[in-house]
């Protein structure tokens, strides 16, 4: 008895474990794309090189249109690009990454110009982070969406 006990129990633990919520993807490309066409956003933390920039960013709004982004009231001439999400990840481990290229020439656009690493989306923030190849840091980048 204690032996088919035994087994039952090591039988659930397996079960169990083989559905733990790491194995079930929260995020898909089209669930991003739906979020964040959805209203404008603005930048609410960016750490560039281990400095926090996120004044740099006050007021700028961002619209992420189905295919391009435009931004307003930057201050300079209007600036627009591109974007998109793709899984870079294998099969059942997904690692999406949010590509963006702005055709501003200043810094503080051109800093924001590159493939993210996405750490959490919801119907109100992305948070991303990518490695900065120059300094060897992390890079930090949320939006949040404007009400």
């Amino acid at each position: 008895m204690k032996k088919k006990l035994l087994s039952i129990l090591v039988l659930i633990t397996f079960i169990l474990n083989g559905c733990s919520a790491e194995d079930v993807p929260l995020l898909n490309e089209a669930k991003v794309v739906e979020r964040m066409t959805s209203g404008n956003w603005k930048i609410t933390k960016m750490i560039y090189q281990t400095v926090t920039k996120t004044a740099d960013y006050n007021g700028v709004l961002f619209d992420f249109g189905s295919i391009d982004v435009q931004l307003s009231n930057t201050g300079t001439l209007p600036v627009a690009g591109g974007w998109g999400v793709n899984d870079e990840g294998f099969e059942g481990s997904p690692e999406l990454v949010f590509n963006m290229a702005l055709t501003s020439v200043e810094p503080r656009f051109i800093n924001i110009s590159e493939s993210w690493d996405i750490v959490e989306s919801t119907s109100t923030k992305l948070r991303l982070q990518r490695e900065n190849l120059e300094s060897g840091d992390t890079d930090y980048l949320t939006f949040e969406k404007v009400n």
